[in-house]
């Protein structure tokens, strides 16, 4: 059941059939509120609800409490939400003042509730403009689950397997009310850490009109079911020879529906229910041969057991395409240029062969969530070349990859540019927006438009143009018609050779024109630069021997002469 649905029910349970009808007094028998309540026991549970005619509230009670006479002790439950802690004074033995630390649930009506756990405390404070109260959650619930707050979902959150957020625990301010509700799994998790169960107290009430309500005589049932562990006390009054109103007040016992052995596997970070793997044509290089095979570890071969099987390092080849969805999503992917990394789930290696096909191993495909597996196996083709050769190199022959690569060399030198010897930045970097800087593995212009986006706002938008125009100002050619990249020229212009110049600015100036309104990137049209994979390597290396001669020049000092009066 889904949020939504829970809303839907409780707007439902709430609504008033017409007085005098049967409908009416079917309705104030609660049938349809208890099935709720019974329905509700597991997936998205109902933990709080404060509405004007429903009232729900939990509390985790130790399981060694439920002996004895215990549903007769809870039904004497006499308590609304607690505030949370609380100090006093009280008098000692000989009358003196004594302080006093009052803990939440202290005094509930029942021994069984006494010294119990809340799961949210309603707090208030009289300065929040237009609301008094609000929920807060139990700050050992939040650590031990490890849940945080996201208030742009309203609700509690964690990552799940696939790197996606997982709402908890669910709070809602609606018309009607508050609405709290708490996963299941979630719950069971903390009821077993912490030997509880979770009792949710429940009142209802239902009238056409209680402002014109007399009641002459009433009616009273008990509800008892032991397999539900629902427990409660219907009163139906009488006003005028009619049934005129009800409510319904009790409670109910959720215990845990996976038993201990269940609950140590899922602490030691075992799967339930079996791992799936999927099939990938992989080129089975051990046996020479292309084929269809599953990456379950179980049917791969290593190189110190002899076997049939084919080696775990056997390539599976991919379009290139695969990467557009974790590029394309930065704020859950991280893309490198060997290996991608999902957010708090996973991490793949990979490679891009000679004819560009993106290739992984079997064993780090059958490391992947099945869901995850599937999407790349939609993009799995015959190899139509074998590895990088830098592959060969680092993960057969472990030896160090000393090819040139200009996005690893361009991320190095950023990642470690220097400021003047004063401590003057020329160029800031972005840690974060270089971390997403990757290779165009497409010949999409999106693609290409999107990684031209980027590499602009990192070199470009990252020189510091306060910085630049005070060493222009300071060496007297500073012009404020000028932009950071021809200001950053007129400065070098006076220190260096005009070939050396040209070297940093013609790099810097290209990405601008690209990247600007006017540049073919906005063109609409493809642009006119033959590959755009190879387009933009080119553009990468250029870059890279811009800024490291930059880096250079400032590790010279060579822009020191104009700083005596030049501030970050």
């Amino acid at each position: 059941m889904t949020f939504r649905q829970l809303e839907h029910i409780l707007e439902k349970l709430a609504a008033h059939p017409e007085f005098g009808t049967s409908e009416y007094e079917e309705w104030l028998k609660f049938e349809d509120a208890v099935e709720f309540l019974t329905r509700t026991t597991r997936g998205l549970i109902p933990i709080y609800v404060s509405m004007s005619d429903i009232y729900i509230y939990s509390v985790l009670t130790p399981q060694e409490r439920m002996i004895n006479n215990y549903i007769d002790d809870i039904m004497k439950w006499n308590f609304g939400p607690s505030s949370g802690w609380g100090y006093g004074l009280t008098n000692d033995e000989h009358g003196k003042p004594k302080k006093m630390l009052y803990s939440p649930l202290e005094h509930t009506g029942s021994r069984v509730f006494n010294g119990s756990e809340p799961i949210f405390f309603l707090r208030y404070f009289e300065g929040c403009l237009g609301k008094k109260s609000y929920p807060e959650l139990n700050q050992k619930v939040a650590h031990i689950l490890d849940i945080h707050w996201m208030p742009e979902r309203s609700a509690y959150c964690r990552l799940d397997r696939l790197g996606d957020y997982q709402d908890i625990i669910i709070i809602k301010n609606t018309d009607q009310g508050i609405v709290c509700a708490l996963d299941s799994d979630a719950l069971e998790l903390y009821m077993f850490l912490t030997d509880t169960v979770l009792v949710r107290l429940f009142g209802l009430t239902r009238c056409h009109d209680w402002s014109n309500f007399m009641e002459t005589d009433r009616e009273t049932t008990l509800l008892m079911d032991s397999h539900t562990e629902l427990y409660a006390r219907r009163t139906i009054a009488i006003g005028r020879r009619q049934k005129e109103a009800a409510w319904l007040r009790g409670f109910q016992i959720i215990r845990r529906a996976r038993n201990n052995n269940i609950m140590f596997r899922l602490l030691q970070g075992e799967e339930i229910e079996p791992k799936q793997y999927a099939t990938f044509i992989v080129l089975d290089w051990k046996h020479g041969v292309v084929r269809e095979w599953s990456c379950s570890p179980e049917l791969l071969g290593n190189y110190f057991e002899e076997s049939d099987l084919p080696y775990e390092t056997s390539p599976a080849f991919f379009r290139p395409e695969v990467l557009s969805k974790y590029k394309q999503d930065p704020d859950k992917y991280k893309v490198e240029s060997r290996i991608i990394y999902c957010r708090g789930a996973w991490s793949l290696r990979y490679d891009i062969n000679e004819e560009g096909q993106v290739y992984v191993y079997l064993r780090d495909l059958g490391a992947l969530p099945y869901k995850e597996q599937l999407y790349w196996r939609s993009f799995n083709e015959l190899p139509k070349a074998g590895i990088s050769s830098r592959a060969w190199k680092t993960d057969f022959l472990a030896e160090w990859d000393t090819d040139y690569d200009p996005l690893e060399s361009l991320k190095d030198i950023l990642s470690h540019f220097p400021s003047t010897s004063d401590g003057t930045e020329v160029w800031k970097p972005d840690p974060e927006r270089l971390a997403r800087l990757s290779y165009v593995v497409t010949d999409s212009v999106k693609e290409w438009e999107d990684q031209i986006l980027q590499l602009a706002i990192i070199i470009v938008d990252g020189l510091n143009k306060k910085a630049i125009k005070a060493i222009a100002k300071e060496l007297g050619c500073f012009d404020k018609e000028l932009g950071s990249i021809k200001l950053l020229r007129e400065c070098l212009i006076r220190g260096i050779p005009e070939e050396q110049v040209t070297q940093i600015i013609e790099p810097l100036t290209e990405l601008w024109e690209l990247r600007s309104h006017r540049g073919i990137a906005h063109r609409g049209d493809r642009p006119s630069v033959g590959s755009l994979r190879e387009h933009y390597r080119e553009l990468l290396s250029k870059c890279d021997r811009a800024m490291r001669l930059l880096a250079d020049l400032i590790e010279a000092k060579v822009l020191d002469k104009g700083l005596s009066g030049a501030k970050q």
